[in-house]
């Protein structure tokens, strides 16, 4: 069986009551406004992990 890929353009604008985005996002007045791509979710992740993973930290 073939997992769907989310794609945050086919979910812009549709009614949206409660939970979590897959990857983040945002609602306004009970409609998805701002949805994130697992692309940017994880790019976002990478780019935490390098800033925590510091040497100076040690």
């Amino acid at each position: 069986m073939t997992v769907k890929k989310f794609n945050p353009e086919d979910v812009i604008g549709k009614p949206y009551k409660r939970g979590m985005l897959p990857y983040g996002g945002s609602v306004t007045k009970g409609r998805i406004s701002y949805a994130v791509s697992e692309e940017e979710y994880l790019d976002g992740m990478r780019r935490l992990r390098s800033i925590l993973n510091t040497p100076s930290d040690r």
